[in-house]
């Protein structure tokens, strides 16, 4: 099946192939000389192979800290939002499956990370304190999943809090996504690299049947078994290495990988981030022919945070939030507010309804360290980590909603319906 719906690009796919080779396809025989190695120190009961520990202290909380995690959370809480993906590519019956490419590599050529060591986060000296991470939060957990682990893996499963999950991440089109992997029966399932994209964007296969395909911004399966079905999605801050150790100085970070050091510090891709006409694998639709108004106004590679509910998709560029912002929004609906530090390099959107209320937030300027934000309905201050920390509210927590940040050229090509906040 997969024969008839992947267009060959023999001249596209062997490029990619090429260049990758000796890195991204240790594992296929395409070459190499780094062995395999541990990224820090290994915990205590496993000697190291190689060590990279750093000293020094994390950065210091906000407001509060993570608690210690008790007991393991197996259920996705309640109160994340419910995120609808009905939209554009969605309808099946016309999914333009003659877009999928392969990228070079073969299924599980780039190899995903499976449950792999974790350290604290003064172990470890190979992320950069101005390099982007994904950062979760279950059950008062927090781990962190660094770019340049997801340039060569793109695919991460682990638990955080004891609950599945499988953290994503297409360096084509700089969008890191999270998954609830537990199945019908409370147990984890993995999902991996299948080797193919579509608007370059990472698909990846459910290695419970070996047969379902993810694009991963749409995650709705569009061929194999689970066709039709999507992943749930889950909250994710992505922001520095040094933002994340301050929101929370107790996380944990990725301690092994399947290659050396010096390989995870190289971005395989060379000027891809900066150069605005360079795209690897042809979009469905050319940039210059979206039918969205919004498509020319902002440089392809560009950096949004992109947020879907109900149905309405609505992008927040970096650019024109500017510094500091605090910004009460509806989408499909529903009431959100997006709190950016520029920065600390940090956007997150949040539901603005609290025990049924519906709150407007203003900044709340510090002199040092994150603003806050302070509700005009009740008086109480909230920090960054959305915590009410004094006032009527205090102790209340604001609900993370589900997004993704994105390269401009693969959000709008998904969803060509989207809006924009200026």
């Amino acid at each position: 099946m997969r024969d008839k719906m992947v267009k060959s690009r023999e001249s596209v796919g062997f490029w990619f192939a090429a260049m990758m080779c000796g890195a991204i396809l240790l594992l296929t025989g395409c070459g190499g000389s780094d062995s395999k190695a541990p990224l820090a120190p290994a915990p205590v009961g496993n000697a190291p192979s190689e060590s990279i520990g750093g000293g020094g202290e994390p950065a210091g909380a906000i407001e509060d800290e993570i608690p210690t995690v008790q007991e393991p959370v197996v259920v996705i809480p309640p109160e994340i939002p419910e995120v609808s993906v009905e939209g554009t590519f969605l309808d099946l019956e016309t999914f333009p499956y003659d877009a999928i490419f392969s990228g070079g590599p073969p299924r599980d050529g780039i190899p995903a990370l499976n449950n792999p060591l974790f350290v604290e986060a003064a172990s470890v000296n190979y992320v950069d304190e101005t390099d982007l991470v994904l950062g979760v939060v279950i059950g008062g957990e927090a781990k962190a999943y660094p770019h340049n682990i997801g340039w060569w893996h793109e695919i991460t499963n682990d638990k955080v809090g004891g609950f599945p999950i499988s953290v994503t991440f297409c360096p084509l089109t700089s969008t890191g996504l999270v998954f609830a992997t537990m199945d019908e029966n409370g147990e984890q399932f993995e999902l991996g690299v299948s080797g193919l994209l579509f608007n370059n964007n990472l698909i990846m296969y459910d290695r419970r049947d070996g047969s379902t395909l993810y694009p991963q911004i749409a995650y709705k399966g569009v061929e194999g078994k689970r066709q039709g079905e999507r992943l749930t999605l889950m909250p994710v801050v992505e922001t520095t290495w040094a933002t994340w150790k301050k929101m929370y100085p107790d996380t944990k970070v990725i301690a092994t990988g399947t290659y050396s050091l010096s390989q995870y510090s190289r971005y395989p891709y060379g000027d891809y981030r900066t150069n605005h006409e360079e795209f690897l694998f042809p979009l469905t639709t050319p940039l210059q022919a979206n039918s969205n108004f919004f498509t020319p106004q902002f440089q392809t590679k560009e950096r949004v945070l992109g947020v879907r509910l109900q149905g309405a998709a609505k992008a927040y560029p970096f650019s024109t939030m500017g510094a500091q912002a605090v910004i009460n929004d509806q989408i499909g609906g529903g009431d959100i507010v997006v709190v950016r530090d520029g920065e600390y390099d940090v956007a997150i959107p949040y539901s603005r309804e609290v025990d049924g209320r519906i709150l407007t937030f203003e900044i709340e300027p510090r002199d040092v360290g994150f603003f806050e934000l302070r509700d005009l309905e009740t008086g109480t201050l909230w920090n960054i980590n959305g915590l009410a920390i004094d006032g009527e509210l205090v102790g209340k927590r604001l609900t993370q909603i589900p997004a993704h940040n994105s390269m401009w050229f693969a959000w709008v090509t998904f969803w060509q319906n989207t809006d924009v906040w200026q």
